[in-house]
C-alpha cells in the first residue's frame, strides 16, 4: 500500500439533485482510480446503494441517517476497515441528501488514526438547477451543503432556460465565492477538474461558518423523516401513476425513490421523485430466482406513515 495518504471526496446534494448519477458517471470514467465507496442513506431500505451499478468497487452502505453524531463511530470504523482490506487508491462518500457535509469533513479533520492514511480532497455539491431554490426556502440543509462545497455542480441544467441559470449561479456564487461551478446534466462533469485536486481548504470553510470543527455544534432536522415500505404484490402501473400525482399535491415529500413489481411486466422498474416531478424506468429483467418485491422510500416533512401506506396498498394489483 502507497504510503501517500487516499484522496477522499465527499459527494453532496439535497435529495434527488443526482449524486448516484454522479457516483455512477465517475465510476463508469476511464480515469485510473480503483475506488472504495460509502454510501449513506435516510431509511431502514437502502435504494441508492443498490443502484451504484460497478459493483467491482468496495462499497459500504450505511443506513443510519445523516452521517453525523450517532454514525460518526460507524463512519470511522468503515474507513479503517477498508484501510486494512486495502485494495484502492481513492474514497468516494456519498452522503443523505438531508446531511450536511460539515460533520462528514470533521471525521477526517478531528480523528488523528485516519489522517496518516486519507486526507480530506474536496466537497463536490451538486444542485438541481429546477428545484434548488424551492429547497432552500424549506429548509436550511440545501443551504449548508452549498455554502461547504469546494465544486457546485449546476445539475439538470436542460429543465431551465439561460437567464435563469445565470440568476442562479449569481445566488451560488453569493453563497459560496470559492467555490468552482459546472453545469452538467445527468452530472457528467469533467473528472480531471473535480478529482484529486487538494481543492478542500479548511480556512475558507472557517470563515464561512466560524463552527465547522466545533463537534458539538451538530444541526438535526427533526422535521425532515423517512418511511420506507416493502410489498411483495405486484402494482397496478395506472394507479400508482395516479397515487404519486395526487400525493405531490397533498404530501410535503422532498425525495421519493425505489424498486417496483408491475403487474404484467416482466422488467422491474426504478421509481423516482424529486418534489413534484415523478419518473418510472423501465430497469433489467427480474431474475427468476429473485424475490420480486417492490421497496419504497418517501423523504419529506412531518411524513403519516399510516396514512401513505395505506393509499399505496390501494394501489396494488
Amino acid at each position: 500500500m502507497s504510503t501517500r495518504p487516499i484522496p477522499v471526496t465527499i459527494l453532496t446534494g439535497f435529495l434527488g439533485a443526482g449524486k448516484t448519477t454522479l457516483l455512477n458517471y465517475i465510476l463508469k470514467q476511464q480515469h485510473g482510480y480503483k475506488f472504495a465507496i460509502i454510501v449513506n442513506e435516510v431509511g431502514k431500505i437502502g435504494i441508492d446503494g443498490m443502484l451504484v451499478e460497478n459493483q467491482k468497487e468496495e462499497v459500504i452502505q450505511m443506513n443510519n441517517g445523516c452521517l453525523c453524531c450517532t454514525i460518526r463511530k460507524d463512519l470511522v470504523k468503515g474507513v479503517q476497515n477498508l484501510i486494512k482490506r486495502g485494495g484502492f487508491d481513492y474514497l468516494l462518500i456519498e452522503t443523505t441528501g438531508i446531511a450536511d457535509p460539515g460533520p462528514v469533513a470533521q471525521t477526517f479533520l478531528n480523528i488523528p488514526q485516519l489522517q496518516q492514511f486519507v486526507r480530506l480532497d474536496s466537497i463536490i455539491t451538486v444542485v438541481d438547477a429546477e428545484q434548488i431554490e424551492k429547497q432552500m426556502k424549506s429548509t436550511e440543509t440545501a443551504r449548508e451543503q452549498i455554502v461547504m462545497a469546494d465544486f457546485l455542480l449546476l445539475n439538470k441544467t436542460d429543465l431551465v432556460d439561460e437567464s435563469g441559470l445565470a440568476h442562479l449561479e449569481t445566488v451560488l456564487r453569493g453563497l459560496n465565492p470559492h467555490a468552482q461551478i459546472f453545469r452538467t446534466n445527468q452530472s457528467q462533469a469533467n473528472l480531471k477538474e473535480l478529482l484529486d485536486m487538494n481543492a478542500f481548504n479548511l480556512d475558507q470553510k472557517l470563515v464561512a461558518d466560524p463552527e465547522f470543527l466545533n463537534e458539538l455544534n451538530q444541526r438535526h432536522h427533526h422535521d425532515i423523516n423517512s418511511v420506507s415500505f416493502e410489498f411483495s404484490k405486484a402494482f397496478n402501473v395506472e394507479k400508482f401513476e395516479n397515487f404519486v400525482q395526487e400525493l405531490s399535491e397533498k404530501e410535503h415529500i422532498f425525495r421519493s425513490k425505489g424498486f417496483l413489481q408491475i403487474a404484467g411486466n416482466p422488467r422491474r422498474a426504478i421509481f423516482h421523485g424529486v418534489n413534484n416531478r415523478f419518473t418510472i424506468l423501465w430497469d433489467r429483467l427480474w431474475e427468476k430466482a429473485e424475490a420480486r418485491t417492490s421497496q419504497l422510500v418517501f423523504i419529506g416533512k412531518h411524513l403519516d406513515e399510516a396514512r401513505l401506506r395505506k393509499q399505496i396498498e390501494s394501489c396494488l394489483a
